[in-house]
């Protein structure tokens, strides 16, 4: 194969291509780098075509679930899509939930603005380590939201060898 200075045939790149992180288990908002442990999920808020503006990747009420590994390394990249402020937290997966957000259940996993929202089109990113276990909710911290319905669950299974995303349909 001839080599011109500067230029890498495009043969040449496709193992390095071919071992970027790949979408996990079917999912388009999730995608696993197992050399690091890294869990990188796309939340969108206010998706279209849910049942309701206060989603999660067009679910709401715990309907899926972000299940990941103990002590994976977590890229939450939030994007804000409704015309009505939102937020993301991860809050206890317990009763009553509360009104508001402001009390994150695992340090660093929670957007700028919890309480206030960010408005539409916003972007922010969220990074953590996950704990050893657990279960939890990925919740709206604007006042009303999440008890609107407007959150997901996301568990940490010392089971699981790479995540998952857990929906009730292939697509909301």
């Amino acid at each position: 194969m001839a080599r011109f200075a500067g230029f890498t045939p495009l043969v040449a790149l496709v193992p390095a291509l071919m071992t970027a992180a790949p979408a996990a288990q079917g999912s388009p908002y999730l995608k696993w780098d197992p050399a690091t442990k890294t869990v990188t999920f796309e939340l969108i808020a206010g998706g279209e075509g849910a049942k309701s503006p206060f989603n999660f990747n067009g679910y709401t009420d715990g309907e899926a679930n972000l299940v990941v590994p103990p002590r994976s390394n977590i890229v939450i990249n939030f994007i804000q899509k409704d015309g009505t402020p939102h937020s993301a937290e991860i809050i206890a997966d317990k009763d009553p939930m509360p009104n508001l957000g402001g009390e994150a259940a695992i340090p660093k996993a929670y957007t700028s603005k919890v309480v206030e929202g960010l408005p539409q089109e916003a972007k922010d990113v969220i990074r953590f380590t996950a704990p050893d276990s657990g279960s939890y909710r990925i919740f709206c911290g604007v006042p009303g939201h999440g008890l609107s319905g407007m959150w997901i669950r996301f568990t940490v299974d010392p089971a699981a060898k790479e995540p998952r995303f857990e929906t009730p349909k292939a697509s909301p």
